[in-house]
C-alpha cells in the first residue's frame, strides 16, 4: 500500500501545474459556451443567469463571480464568437482562376461550413442581432464583431479591384454592406444559399471573369 501511494505521490508530482489563469479561462469559455447553448435553445429570452449556470454545472454565485452582469456575459459570448470564426473555415481551397475570386468563394464556403458543422455559432449569432435591434447594449456588445467582419470583407474587395477582379462602379463599401446584408439575411434558410451566392457573384465580379473560371470549372469541354 505504501508503495501504491509513493507511486501516485510521483505520478503527482511530475504532472505540470496549472496556472490559475489557465484554470479561469477554461472556467469562463465553460460558462460561455453553456450561455450559448442556451440561447440556441431557448432564445435571447431564455436566458437567464439561473439556466446558465445549471446548463454550465455551476452555481450562480460562480457565474456572477465571472460575469458579475448579464451584459458581461453576452459580450463574452460575443468575443468567443469572433475567435470561433476567426478560427474556423472551410477545408480546401475555392475553386478559382483568380485569387480575389477565390478569396469570395472562401466566405461562401465558410458560411455552408458553419451551417453545416457550428450550426450553434450561427443560431447564436442571429439570436444577437434580433435582439440588436432593439436593445442599444447589445447592439453596442455586437457592434465590433461585425465592423471587424465588414473590414474583412471591404479589404478582401479593395485587394480583388485592384486585381481587376470586381466591377470598378461598386465601391468596397457597398459590396461589403451587400454581402453582409444577403449572408445575415440568410442564416436559417441554407437551401436558398447557392442561389444567393451565385447572385452575389454576379453582382460583384466582372462578367468576363465570371466565364473564365466557368470554362475552367467545366475542364475546357467547350474547346474544339
Amino acid at each position: 500500500m505504501k508503495a501504491r501511494a509513493a507511486s501516485r505521490a510521483e505520478k503527482k508530482r511530475g504532472r505540470p501545474k496549472r496556472s490559475f489563469r489557465a484554470d479561469a479561462l477554461d472556467r469562463r469559455t465553460q460558462l460561455i459556451e453553456a450561455a450559448m447553448t442556451v440561447l440556441v435553445e431557448c432564445g435571447f429570452e431564455g436566458l437567464r443567469t439561473r439556466r446558465v449556470a445549471e446548463e454550465a454545472g455551476v452555481n450562480v454565485a460562480t457565474l456572477h463571480y465571472y460575469f458579475p452582469t448579464k451584459e458581461e456575459l453576452i459580450q463574452g459570448v460575443a468575443g468567443h464568437l469572433a475567435e470561433r470564426f476567426r478560427a474556423l473555415h472551410a477545408p480546401g481551397p475555392p475553386r478559382a482562376r483568380n485569387p480575389g475570386l477565390a478569396r469570395l468563394r472562401q466566405e461562401f464556403a465558410d458560411a455552408a461550413f458553419y451551417w453545416e458543422k457550428e450550426k450553434g455559432l450561427l443560431l447564436v449569432m442571429q439570436e444577437l442581432i434580433h435582439r440588436s435591434r432593439r436593445c442599444p447594449a447589445i447592439d453596442r456588445i455586437l457592434q465590433p464583431l461585425l465592423q471587424e467582419w465588414r473590414g474583412g470583407l471591404e479589404a478582401m474587395l479593395r485587394d480583388g479591384s485592384e486585381e481587376g477582379i470586381f466591377r470598378p462602379e461598386i465601391s468596397s463599401a457597398e459590396g461589403a454592406a451587400l454581402l453582409m446584408t444577403a449572408m445575415m439575411g440568410l442564416l436559417g434558410s441554407p437551401h436558398l444559399f447557392g442561389i444567393v451566392f451565385r447572385a452575389l457573384e454576379r453582382a460583384l465580379v466582372k462578367p468576363e471573369l465570371l466565364e473564365q473560371n466557368e470554362d475552367r470549372k467545366d475542364g475546357g469541354s467547350h474547346r474544339s
